[in-house]
């Protein structure tokens, strides 16, 4: 499923920056399966995968002050997810702990607030894929940019550059190819990757 944003994405990031309910639900029933994507990576059983795309959407809502400055929802999204799921990987691992010791103690060498390892990884394919787009032509390097960075439409890349939506689409479509191509033969296989792999979906 490919990742399509909401055509009026900007206007409800507005409104739900300023405490609209209604443009958040709107949100929420649009990117809902999106984010149920990403955690059912992570996490099999329906149960959890609910709490935690629910639980995405209440950290949306918690800080939606900071909607109005987001450009780019998609990797803002992405981000959310990744955090919320990491905790929930972080729970698990010490729970799992604590049982194998046997007395419910807090067991020494279980991470704390951070997840150094998925922050190492995290920085990795960053820069792989960074590597990857700085390979590409400067002109499909320059819609890919736009794209990601900046969250425009294929249609507003198209104005912006004065070239047709299906020549864009062309050159978008070979530029998260190649993109994903080298972050799979460049990065460590785990089951981050995919999810990171998802953000560079044609």
């Amino acid at each position: 499923m490919p990742f399509k944003a909401i055509y009026n994405e900007k206007e409800l990031l507005g409104q739900v920056a300023q405490g609209s309910r209604g443009a958040f639900g709107e949100l929420y029933k649009f990117y809902f399966p999106y984010v149920q994507r990403y955690v059912a990576l992570f996490e099999s059983a329906e149960i959890s995968m609910d709490e935690l795309t629910q639980d995405v959407f209440v950290r949306i809502w918690e800080k939606r002050e900071k909607l109005s400055q987001v450009d780019a929802f998609r990797g803002y999204l992405f981000l959310v997810t990744r955090n919320v799921v990491f905790n929930y990987l972080r729970a698990l691992k010490v729970l799992r702990l604590r049982q194998l010791s046997g007395n419910g103690e807090d067991v020494d060498g279980v991470p704390g607030g951070n997840d150094p390892e998925g922050e190492l990884l995290f920085k990795q394919y960053y820069n792989i894929a960074m590597e990857a787009i700085e390979k590409l032509p400067a002109g499909r390097r320059k819609i890919l940019k736009m794209s990601l960075e900046q969250g425009l439409s294929l249609d507003e890349i198209a104005t912006g550059l004065n070239i047709t939506r299906s020549g864009v689409k062309k050159q978008l479509y070979a530029a998260t190819s190649f993109v994903r191509q080298y972050l799979q033969e460049n990065g460590e296989m785990s089951l981050l990757l995919f999810v990171f792999l998802s953000l560079f979906e044609g």
